[in-house]
């Protein structure tokens, strides 16, 4: 009895603490750094397989203890003389229950808990993504308001742990990153076209339709450069981060002016 009561306060225990973890695995992991989550997930697992083994342990005490009362039953009904009847022996505690009790808990226990979302950074995805398309921006997925939103936030509720989610949460807010860096440099270019004309009088095309192409040729260009997804778009944010400086710097001095229209 008083093993069981160990074992059931020690399931409530590590029911606990993995709820609060898996509850707060986004702060942690900002605030402290994965080093540490990824400690406390390994410290969780061993006491998941610590339990087990407890209830291994549990399961077969009791069997050992059922089998014992069996074979008490066969000598007292052996020594039992004539037409006597043994003696009625007290009710075994039933180890199926028991172990079917403990199953249960451990199934619970194990059960994936429901992804925590980060609300506020969703909120702040979304209206970053209304601003690109109260501008128009022509770097957005979709041309239609309110797609791009639904599309990202059925895919962020989609997800099936929370270790996806929050990989998935770190690509929306990178990638929408590139978008507005390439929606910065995209209207900066405008304006200087609109403010000095001369400099797009002998392209080839309008400058809209150039610079769509300018910055499509760019990511391919640096994603032959090889790397992960990761490492090609920070690839791409740098180089955005330098363009955006240099337009605001040098103005229709710029460098890339002349890299746009191959003068």
């Amino acid at each position: 009895m008083t093993a069981g009561r160990n074992i059931v306060l020690f399931a409530i225990l590590l029911l606990s603490l993995t709820f609060i973890v898996r509850r707060n695995c986004f702060r942690l992991n900002k605030k402290y750094g994965f080093r540490l989550v990824f400690i406390i997930y390994i410290y969780i697992r061993f006491s998941i397989s610590l339990f087990g083994c407890c209830l291994r342990t549990n399961f077969l005490s009791h069997f050992g203890v059922y089998l014992l009362e069996v074979f008490s039953f066969f000598v007292v009904l052996s020594v039992g003389s004539g037409g006597g009847q043994p003696l009625p022996l007290p009710g075994p505690s039933n180890p199926s229950n028991s172990s079917s009790e403990d199953s249960f808990a451990l199934q619970v226990l194990l059960e994936s808990w429901p992804v925590t979302h980060n609300s506020g950074f969703e909120s702040s995805l979304r209206n970053r993504i209304n601003t690109l398309e109260n501008e128009n921006s022509p770097f957005l997925l979709s041309k239609e308001r309110g797609e791009n939103w639904a599309e990202v936030k059925t895919t962020l509720h989609n997800c099936p742990s929370q270790r996806e989610y929050n990989r998935l949460l770190e690509f929306e807010n990178r990638d929408l990153r590139i978008r507005e860096l390439r929606h910065s440099c995209y209207s900066k270019f405008l304006r200087l076209f609109t403010d000095h004309p001369a400099l797009a009088e002998n392209a080839d095309s309008s400058p809209q339709e150039g610079l769509l192409y300018f910055f499509d040729d760019k990511r391919h260009e640096l994603d032959r450069e090889g790397g992960t997804p990761l490492v090609k778009d920070q690839r791409e944010l740098r180089f955005l981060d330098q363009l955006s400086h240099d337009l605001k710097k040098n103005g229709k001095n710029s460098v890339y002016i002349n890299i746009l229209f191959e003068r």
